[in-house]
């Protein structure tokens, strides 16, 4: 077995080991039942094990390496200029875009191969999903839910690692796994990778349309368990529910550069309703952040609860940007914008005779709504009004943006060309989601020729994380 199939063989077990992990009684069947193969059989022999396997999928997407840290305010926000690092850091190669330097070769290659562990797991699963175990409710949401998150993951792969939308040719860029198997998957072209992507999430939203209880039932009711006869069903912003697919399918078909498309998908997600009329999600105020709702909760389309998230972006971490860095580059002074005033704190330390500058957006507080307690968004509402921005002509981008500009307290300037247009969207990408790893992705959808914070040209040499050492020596055969 090659080093690649090694790897693609540990992402293809992953998810059964993830699975029965997920159960609490699984030791005594695991002594009588040696083969691999008959585990498998049993666990998807009851609607249990393909909800456990799910579960473990989501449980993955929570480690470090991928949207616990790294690909949320770790190493993908370094991308974008936001932390400031000493020398001879991970961070400070990262902010030079050396992409051969050891310690980031591991941290992108970990980000890779955790990326295709969810991958693996969801696999799994969908692999049984026809063997007539399940109902048609549990089918459908699962296998939705299941479709979601390997296109969710494949296209992260794809906006970290595949070309620059503007330069995507003939080549092949990356492979799409659709199996589990320890035999090396086949690389596609830009087209066929994001034809598979999106043949994904159209399966997925023709499944979840059917039966996510989201489509009717308000955020608040679908939370709480005294209202719900099968909590499986509950707590839909945390998964992949029928909205955050819509909402991919609008981030996807931006990438793609179907701008129609993506208009009519983030309208979708703005418009939501429930079955009382009320907006299913709505615009974070500056009244959410004086409640201690910090991440603006109401806009969380898909997120996830991570416990421990402050430890990497608690008070008192010394990588901040430093006010006068915020005001230069993003911010004009005296400003009232909520995402400075109420995401960074400006402290004087006497002892030192200094200021310093922490980004508290994740910082706990005892004031919070349980809704934002230690959860970090992957999809947000304020993104569909930026794509809706972008795909709309001049007139409706401007009434668009004067509506987010008063949900964040701040002046609207009056869009009056494209070039202004393709500015302001690139800075509000930066001021927006800060600490939430979606500028770099900005940056490189847009072919960005300047970058926030550093005089490193935005080009194809920044854009593009190079492949994994054991995956690039495939990539054209």
């Amino acid at each position: 077995m090659t080093k690649r199939q090694h790897i693609f063989h540990k992402a293809g077990t992953a998810w059964l080991l993830s699975a029965l992990l997920m159960l609490t009684s699984c030791n005594d069947w695991l002594d009588v039942s040696p083969s691999e193969q008959k585990k498998k059989s049993e666990m998807f022999s009851k609607a249990e094990g393909f909800r456990n396997v799910l579960t473990g999928a989501y449980i993955r997407m929570k480690s470090n390496s991928l949207y616990g840290q790294e690909m949320v305010c770790g190493t993908v926000e370094n991308l974008a200029q936001h932390w400031n690092y000493s020398s001879n850091t991970i961070g400070s190669y990262l902010n030079t875009y050396n992409y051969r330097a050891t310690v980031v070769e591991n941290a992108m290659t970990a980000i890779y191969n955790n990326l295709f562990k969810v991958v693996a797991d969801v696999n799994g699963l969908l692999g049984d999903i026809d063997n007539g175990t399940l109902g048609d409710d549990d089918y459908n949401l699962i296998k939705g839910e299941a479709l979601a998150l390997r296109a969710f993951c494949h296209f992260d792969v794809l906006r970290l690692f595949g070309p620059m939308p503007t330069e995507a040719g003939s080549d092949r860029v990356l492979p799409y796994v659709k199996e589990v198997t320890n035999r090396p998957n086949a690389f596609l072209t830009y087209e066929q990778f994001t034809r598979e992507l999106m043949g994904d999430i159209d399966e997925a939203e023709a499944c979840l349309k059917k039966v996510d209880p989201i489509m009717k039932q308000s955020i608040a009711t679908l939370n709480t368990p005294s209202q719900l006869t099968d909590n499986f069903y509950g707590y839909r912003q945390m998964r992949m529910n029928y909205y955050a697919v819509c909402a991919l399918k609008a981030r996807v078909a931006l990438w793609t550069g179907n701008k129609s498309q993506a208009l009519e998908y983030a309208r979708l997600v703005m418009n939501a309703t429930s079955a009382d009329g009320a907006k299913t999600f709505r615009l974070g105020t500056l009244n959410d952040c004086a409640g201690g709702d910090k991440v603006l909760s109401s806009e969380h389309i898909f997120n996830l609860k991570v416990t421990d998230i402050t430890s990497t972006l608690g008070a008192g971490t010394t990588y901040q940007k430093t006010q006068s860095q915020l005001r230069s580059q993003l911010y004009e002074s005296g400003t009232t914008d909520i995402r400075f005033v109420n995401m960074w704190d400006y402290v004087y330390d006497s002892y030192w005779w200094t200021y310093y500058n922490y980004f508290v957006k994740y910082v706990q507080t005892d004031n919070m709504p349980s809704l934002a307690r230690n959860v970090v968004p992957l999809i947000r509402l304020y993104e569909m009004y930026l794509i809706a921005m972008e795909c709309s002509p001049l007139g409706e981008a401007n009434s668009l943006y004067a509506e987010m500009c008063d949900a964040r307290n701040a002046p609207a300037v009056t869009i009056s060309s494209q070039e202004q247009l393709e500015e302001l969207l690139i800075k509000e990408y930066n001021r927006e989601f800060y600490g939430e790893g979606q500028a770099f992705y900005a940056y490189k959808r847009m072919a960005a020729e300047k970058i926030y914070f550093t005089n490193e040209p935005g080009t194809k040499d920044a854009y593009v994380v190079p492949l994994p050492v054991q995956e690039s020596v495939y990539a054209n055969e």
